[in-house]
């Protein structure tokens, strides 16, 4: 489901006439200089949880869609319920309601994921099953604003994120969240997806899905096994395989061609000792 996303106006003209308009928003905050009395940049706005700066150069309205909704509806800003594909075509024409020139903004970030139920706490996966994505490990592994588990994959044009939704909320169900937030436009483009109002076009929304799930495939999720049960042979190349330094600093000066060699052993081992339920499931 669609949550972040920035919009960016470059010929914010307009734009910064319409915030500044008082029937459009009611408060605008802004920086005062108390000994010259010049207003200064940046401007800023809000409306149902989204975002609205005018800096000097730009104008931009960002934040999570899918709390926005949730907002608007009268119910607490968060995004762990669904956002269907109604809604998001609901708020994309609310934002573009509230805010002037919507089809000349830019889509500059944007984030997607899903919500997935699982039988056991979404913490005790995280920490014990997902050990790298592509062979590389967590670039952040902590709590999550202090609730749950959270396990970061950086790269240069996007994020993966993998954390304990329901912790975060205090739900009670286990509720374990995988999102893609794409930093660099370029990603989402190659999908076709360059303003708001692409996000309504289910076509795109296919092609996000199955980016997400090339992301999700990459991801190394191992059940927990008992040593005990696997021969000594089979045991040492798994502890090996099973270790992210392995991938990084051994591996990553071998040929392609043995590289690849080393993936499909790994898989074969998973699959002869059977621990990819997990991920499966």
């Amino acid at each position: 489901m669609v949550d972040y996303v920035r919009l960016f106006w470059r010929e914010k003209t307009r734009f910064e006439h319409f915030v500044c308009q008082q029937e459009n928003f009611a408060e605008v905050d802004t920086l005062f200089g108390l000994h010259t009395g010049q207003i200064k940049y940046p401007y800023r706005a809000s409306f149902n949880t989204m975002d609205v700066r005018v800096t000097s150069k730009f104008g931009f309205v960002f934040n999570s869609m899918h709390k926005a909704y949730n907002d608007k509806c009268g119910l607490e800003a968060h995004n762990h319920n669904d956002f269907s594909y109604s809604n998001i075509c609901e708020m994309v024409d609310y934002i573009g309601s509230k805010i002037t020139d919507i089809e000349k903004a830019n889509l500059t970030q944007l984030e997607f994921g899903l919500n997935i139920e699982t039988p056991v706490q979404a913490e005790q996966i995280i920490t014990q099953n997902v050990l790298m994505h592509k062979y590389k490990g967590a670039n952040h592994n902590k709590q999550f604003n202090g609730r749950g588990k959270l396990k970061q994959f950086d790269y240069h044009n996007y994020v993966i994120k993998i954390y304990d939704k329901a912790k975060q909320y205090n739900l009670n169900k286990n509720l374990l969240r995988f999102e893609i937030r794409f930093q660099k436009a370029k990603e989402f483009q190659k999908l076709g997806i360059f303003r708001l109002g692409d996000l309504k076009d289910k076509s795109k929304l296919k092609k996000l899905f199955e980016l997400l799930m090339r992301r999700f495939d990459e991801l190394i999720i191992v059940d927990v096994y008992d040593e005990s049960d696997i021969p000594q042979g089979d045991m040492s190349k798994l502890t090996s395989f099973t270790s992210s330094h392995y991938w990084e600093t051994r591996v990553s000066r071998y040929s392609n061609t043995t590289k690849s060699r080393r993936v499909k052993d790994f898989n074969e081992l998973l699959n002869k000792h059977n621990l990819l339920t997990t991920k499966q499931q």
